[in-house]
């Protein structure tokens, strides 16, 4: 077994995946209940295995890079990012699709564009990675698709949706190739290594590059079919685009990084400064938009491009100095991980609550917490946890200990005004949806609402993990020392060893 998990490293959660899609292929067509429970716990089955495949290959075997492939400590989390979150949308799925006709068809779509997104992560070909983004952009707008077969009005939104990625692909194709013209190398590395990154055309595909994320993302001002799209569609699908599209478009950016990384380090102010732009922009804009719609979904949705613009920021903080690129490394993980520990409880109580009222508006929320005290608190701790930027708080501490605010620097003093004026943008959008839950409902729609146990379970387990951070990140700061583990939340490091 060692011998044959040595032979397949790193693929070993997609052959994992590949078998639980060759089992479905059998009961493709199948309508059956006790067939699609036999499915869910195969396609559960293989999300766990290829999760701990994932991060056992990683340790027992170390990183891996050949021509093709690299496999490395950021990869590995990457992708048990996207094994975690694909488990939970199995869940979304399962839930809301159960009676479906297609619903095997839909799980092995789903299974597929999974091994895409992972394809996309270890890749280091530029045209394997061109390939695999392709793949993973088709599957997934097909998935949303299926989802929607029944909801005939959102059809023309799907389509609107995704023409925005398609352009994003063709500025890919266009970037990937100034970069093979101009120096026939076929991954960052080698261009990195090398003296043709001082190339005009590689500036050049940077600047393609970047416009093709932008496109990818289609923030402000072309997401009107998104907003239309999120409002109108089934409830799994709105997760699929949020914890499957998204994150692979963060994880493809990330790849860009070192190019991005390297102009930067050039002192290049430029940069710098379209960074914090773009991030001051989905920040702002993100909270804005959230205050002013009354519709939950468009809530989380303006709220996500806030976190998106956190990105961006950990970029522009990394530039002007106020943080090493291990830390910006980092905070990018632990920003796509309070994403999934916080919108995916949240999005599943608000959907359900969407469900039974049949009403997407935030007055549905009105006394929520007075008919279902347990639930509600739940959602006052999720909630709270973005105001914490715990995170955050290390970087900044250090500038005003001993340095002279004036003397920081007019770009420094920027990025932390930015800071400032989001956050409160950011707690009044937080303490706008918690006072609706304390406020006495107009309608006693709420109080008739029975969560399942299994809906319980589900949001508990989420609470407990933003609580235990929040608890180790506040011991960090307060340099208390518990004893018990050697692991920073606040800094760069992956090693927890027990003392």
């Amino acid at each position: 077994m060692l011998y044959i998990n040595e032979k397949i490293n790193p693929l070993q959660s997609i052959i994992t995946l590949s078998i639980a899609i060759f089992i479905s292929s059998f009961f493709g067509i199948s309508k059956n209940v006790a067939v699609k429970k036999f499915i869910i716990t195969v396609t559960s089955i293989s999300l766990i295995s290829a999760f701990y495949l994932n991060i056992y290959s990683y340790a027992s075997i170390g990183n891996f890079s050949n021509f093709l492939l690299s496999f490395e400590t950021l990869q590995m989390i990457e992708v048990s990012i996207i094994l975690f979150s694909s488990l939970n949308l199995l869940f979304f799925i399962s839930r809301y699709n159960m009676e479906s006709d297609h619903f095997v068809k839909i799980l092995i779509l789903f299974l597929f564009s999974i091994i895409c997104a992972i394809s996309v992560v270890i890749s280091k070909n530029f045209l394997l990675i061109f390939i695999s983004f392709c793949i993973f952009i088709l599957t997934v707008f097909q998935l949303v698709a299926s989802l929607n077969l029944k909801i005939g009005k959102v059809r023309p939104y799907v389509l609107g949706y995704f023409l925005r990625p398609a352009l994003a692909i063709i500025l890919f194709f266009f970037g990937f190739s100034l970069i093979y013209g101009a120096t026939d190398f076929k991954n960052f590395k080698q261009l990195l290594q090398s003296e043709a990154i001082s190339n005009p055309l590689i500036a050049l595909s940077l600047v393609v590059f970047g416009i093709a994320i932008y496109m990818y993302f289609f923030l402000f001002p072309f997401q009107s079919p998104y907003l239309k799209l999120i409002k109108r569609c089934e409830f799994s699908s709105s997760v699929i685009i949020w914890f499957l599209y998204f994150p692979v478009g963060i994880f493809m950016f990330m790849k860009l990084d070192e190019i991005f990384i390297f102009f930067i380090e050039k002192n290049n102010l430029y940069i710098s400064i379209l960074f914090m732009v773009l991030a001051f922009v989905c920040m702002f804009a993100g909270n804005l938009g959230a205050i002013k719609t009354n519709s939950l979904r468009r809530i989380m949705s303006f709220l996500f491009l806030y976190f998106i613009g956190i990105l961006l920021l950990n970029i522009s903080m990394f530039s002007t100095g106020l943080i090493s690129r291990p830390t910006m490394e980092w905070l990018n993980i632990v920003n796509i991980f309070l994403l999934l520990v916080s919108f995916l409880p949240l999005y599943c109580i608000f959907s359900s609550i969407e469900k039974n009222t049949g009403s997407d508006s935030i007055g549905s929320m009105r006394g929520f917490i007075r008919s279902n005290i347990y639930m509600g608190i739940n959602l006052v701790i999720i909630i709270l946890s973005w105001c914490g930027l715990a995170y955050y708080i290390k970087p900044f501490l250090k500038y005003f200990k001993s340095v002279n605010f004036l003397k920081m620097g007019i770009i420094n003093i920027i990025v932390l005004i930015i800071v400032a004026v989001v956050l409160i943008f950011l707690i009044v959008n937080i303490f706008r949806i918690i006072v609706h839950f304390f406020k006495t409902p107009e309608k006693s729609l709420v109080k008739s609402i029975i969560f399942p146990r299994v809906l319980y379970i589900y949001v508990t387990f989420f609470t407990l993990v933003i609580v235990i951070a929040g608890i180790l990140v506040l011991l960090e700061t307060l340099n208390v020392d518990i004893k018990v583990i050697d692991f920073k939340i606040t800094e760069f490091n992956f090693l927890i060893s027990i003392k």
